[in-house]
């Protein structure tokens, strides 16, 4: 039976999302490799910071094929590594991964390489490496510029050559995986520094947080200023609007606020940046983003409030919004800051579709909108606000 790659694709990427642990994530995809493509084995070479070295974490195949994990490591200047980092090279392959075959025909042409003999001698020790792991595929994990981890692929048990639409599966899962290896080990970075230390922990959050906005082009700087805006709004109420808010409060609206798009990490790209009117399925995934986020964020301790938040700054004060269609006061005081806060910042900010509004017009918009979008107090909040040139 023909497997379908482009939902095999996008129901590996939504299920990444929820995996909080990187070996955990790891099994899964490789066991995802070994059971759809039915590759003879599979195994991820993976970035070890403290021991500067690509180390075999996880295989998956059968006995007797797979890498021994924890024995096999390669150096920064190991062939393999040496040719993913310059990726220049990749050129040669025309696909952004080594492919065996590939291999042996690039070097059968030795004109390729009189203006620069040391790739030919590259390519030959990469050839020798790759029969060593006994593998016919190697995918690099890139996040940004970096390279997480290797892919490295046995043969079919069929012992057919793989085709194009297998390759461009591989590229493109092994681009979700470094995505999703980088926010898993954010994702334990932060509980570690819940629980250790504060400071840190806020650096932590705020690395996260430019994950987010790595992934939707048009709003960088966004979860900075809907954070700004939120924690002014919350001073004001607290002074001027007869708001009691303690420290903790505070403390938890600045971690709302940096994460409160966190599922935005399980929608896919080209919907985020899509220039032009989403369809009915493509908002459907936009708005799944908040309970996205309230299920990423949810094992991590004393998040209690920071998840309500995330969860619902999207309701709306008449009820027509979502996740729940909560409404009036039933909507956690948090998220209703958040809500005003996104919003001014979406109109005040370009878009795919739309140049950015006005500050004026975002205002005027707010003030239209209280009692039906927005709770009454918080617009009044960001208004005086708005009056004194302060958001």
């Amino acid at each position: 039976m023909r497997v379908n790659y482009k939902r095999e694709l996008e129901e590996a990427a939504r299920n990444m999302i929820l995996v909080r642990k990187p070996n955990t994530l790891i099994r899964m995809i490789l066991r995802t490799i070994v059971r759809k493509v039915k590759v003879e084995h599979a195994g991820i070479l993976l970035y070890e910071k403290n021991r500067d070295s690509f180390i075999v974490t996880v295989t998956r195949g059968q006995i007797g094929t797979k890498m021994p994990a924890g024995f096999i490591r390669l150096d920064p200047h190991s062939p393999i590594i040496r040719f993913f980092r310059q990726k220049e090279y990749l050129a040669l392959f025309e696909t952004g991964a080594l492919i065996l075959g590939r291999l042996n025909y690039l070097l059968q042409r030795r004109e390729l390489f009189q203006c620069d003999p040391e790739i030919e001698k590259l390519l030959l020790a990469i050839k020798f490496q790759m029969k060593s792991f006994d593998a016919v595929v190697s995918v690099p994990c890139y996040y940004q510029d970096d390279l997480l981890g290797v892919l490295m692929l046995g043969e079919k048990i069929s012992k057919k050559s793989f085709n194009d639409e297998e390759i461009q599966f591989f590229i493109a899962l092994a681009n979700d995986v470094a995505m999703a290896l980088r926010n898993a080990f954010l994702f334990e970075d932060l509980q570690f520094e819940i629980e250790n230390n504060k400071s840190m922990f806020f650096e932590t959050t705020l690395a996260l947080a430019a994950a987010i906005d790595a992934k939707d082009h048009y709003t960088r700087g966004h979860t900075n200023r809907v954070t700004e805006y939120s924690l002014a709004i919350a001073q004001w109420l607290s002074v001027e609007g007869g708001g009691k808010f303690d420290p903790k409060f505070f403390d938890d609206l600045h971690i709302a606020g940096l994460l409160h798009d966190v599922g935005k990490i399980g929608v896919p790209e080209a919907i985020l940046n899509k220039n032009g009117p989403l369809t009915d399925e493509e908002r459907t995934k936009i708005n799944a983003h908040s309970t996205i986020g309230a299920s990423i964020l949810e094992p991590i301790k004393n998040l209690g409030e920071v998840i309500q938040g995330v969860k619902y700054h999207h309701e709306r004060f008449d009820g027509k919004g979502y996740p729940e269609g909560l409404s009036g006061e039933n909507i956690p005081y948090m998220a209703r800051i958040i809500a005003v806060a996104d919003s001014f910042d979406a109109m005040t900010s370009d878009r795919p579709y739309r140049k950015a509004f006005t500050r004026e017009y975002a205002a005027s918009e707010l003030i239209r909108c209280r009692g039906s979008q927005f709770h009454p107090d918080i617009v009044d909040g960001a208004m005086a606000l708005f009056e004194q040139r302060m958001i």
